[in-house]
């Protein structure tokens, strides 16, 4: 079975038994307490550092930049992914279009005796491509013996570079709402202001080809590790238009610490660092 399908069938296994373990737990005046959200959303570019050992060879590059190609490969939300093979009743092509490109869900709780308070657990999939290799960046280190320290072009010493099966962030979630504009079907009220915070693994796909006197290889790998994390802070807002169906919208600034990223049958070592701003918006099904 392909990772990133155990990845997922891993994540909605946990919401099942989240969802199970808090059915049925309404808090003071019917509140809904359990919210399960799916979202797409778009990523931006961003900029990382990049360093390269391998074969007693050590590279920085400064300041590198990443394009997001969230929409990638339609470059639209659902229309191309889902709309056209429906059409044409082709179902499990469609179903690919909710884990195609930018893609989230997520699990949140909140507390019979603070319903302003809820904890839970969010997966989000984007992806980072070095689409400009004739960017000239800064670059140091040692390459074949030789010192450097100049302005050069990424791309004569990296063919390819992307995390483009995901970055992939598995977070633990902390996120408190307010309750406006209450109603008789909906006393916790239909808008609800949230912030959120979350931290938790990254699990990032690699995929890495170097130029010339470089091993002869492709790397394509999903990789974990100790110093793979990911940070995030949300601000969003979600309307619920019935006692148990919502919407929402949210702006995210999330960190990526990919520094257990290794290429060459672990020969080689790869460390970057980087930022995200991103724009998400989704479905809620609440209970």
């Amino acid at each position: 079975m392909h990772l990133t399908t155990k990845i997922q069938r891993t994540i909605l296994l946990i919401f099942v038994v989240l969802t199970v373990a808090c059915a049925g737990n309404k808090g003071p005046h019917n509140i809904t307490l359990n919210y399960i959200e799916y979202n797409r959303g778009k990523s931006f570019p961003t900029h990382s550092d990049i360093q390269l050992d391998w074969n007693g060879n050590s590279m920085r590059f400064e300041n590198v930049r990443f394009e997001d190609e969230s929409f990638f490969p339609d470059n639209s939300i659902i229309p191309n992914a889902f709309i056209k093979p429906l059409s044409r009743l082709k179902f499990g092509d469609a179903l690919k279009a909710f884990t195609e490109p930018y893609y989230g869900y997520r699990f949140i709780h909140f507390f019979r005796s603070n319903p302003h308070i809820g904890v839970g657990i969010e997966f989000t999939h984007h992806k980072i491509f070095l689409n400009q290799p004739t960017q000239s960046v800064k670059i140091s280190g040692t390459y074949n013996g030789n010192p450097l320290d100049k302005n050069g072009a990424v791309g004569d010493y990296i063919d390819y570079l992307s995390v483009s099966h995901g970055v992939n962030h598995l977070s633990f979630l902390f996120s408190y709402r307010w309750l406006l504009g209450p109603t008789a079907a909906i006393p916790e009220g239909r808008m609800q202001p949230y912030i959120s915070a979350g931290l938790g693994p990254a699990i990032p796909h690699l995929e890495l080809k170097l130029k010339e006197n470089a091993p002869a290889w492709n790397d394509y790998s999903y990789q974990s590790g100790i110093s793979n994390y990911n940070l995030g802070l949300g601000l969003g807002m979600r309307y619920k238009f019935s006692p148990h169906f919502g919407c929402y919208l949210e702006y995210k600034l999330s960190y990526s610490h990919l520094y257990d990223l290794t290429f060459d049958d672990g020969a080689g070592e790869l460390r970057m660092a980087f930022t995200n701003h991103h724009l998400m918006w989704g479905l809620s099904y609440i209970f």
